[in-house]
């Protein structure tokens, strides 16, 4: 004798003809995967831009450090007579490059590196040198990498 308590429910199982799935089953598990998948891909496509934009910022802070090792580089002697000074601005014009990632062929993004030297004081006579790497990323907004030093004169 079996015994079935209230709560259990008799489990009926598919007879001949009626295994498989319905149309509908199919349709729901095919749309499912496709947004799995393309969640997948767009997820790709966005690690792979970020990952772009931060070699491309990497680039950028190398070639704005370049400059402002150009700039150190500069003469400036105000023990000598006369006075040698190579560091003013103008000596160091706005510079426009190819921001090109190693291996990546011709592509980049343009940049324009721009140096401003200002005093900061007479005695002890001090300047501050800042370099701007001012650079644009697939038609986004602009970014900007900026390394700023204070130099003194060569002794």
């Amino acid at each position: 004798m079996k015994t079935r308590l209230p709560h259990q429910t008799a489990v009926r199982f598919r007879t001949g003809g009626q295994f498989g799935m319905t149309l509908v089953e199919v349709v729901v598990s095919l749309a499912i995967a496709g947004l799995i998948i393309g969640g997948i891909v767009s997820g790709y496509t966005f690690c792979l831009a970020s990952t772009e934009k931060a070699e491309l910022a990497q680039v950028a802070n190398a070639k704005a450090l370049e400059r402002l090792e150009e700039t150190q580089s500069a003469t400036w002697d105000t023990a000598s007579y006369p006075v040698v000074d190579q560091l003013v601005a103008t000596n160091f014009p706005d510079q426009n490059i190819l921001l090109n990632i190693t291996g990546s062929g011709p592509s980049g993004a343009p940049a324009t590196l721009k140096t401003a030297i200002s005093q900061i004081s007479l005695a002890p006579p001090l300047r501050e040198i800042r370099v701007d790497c001012i650079w644009q990323f697939r038609g986004a907004g602009m970014t900007t990498n900026t390394i700023e030093t204070i130099r003194a004169p060569d002794q």
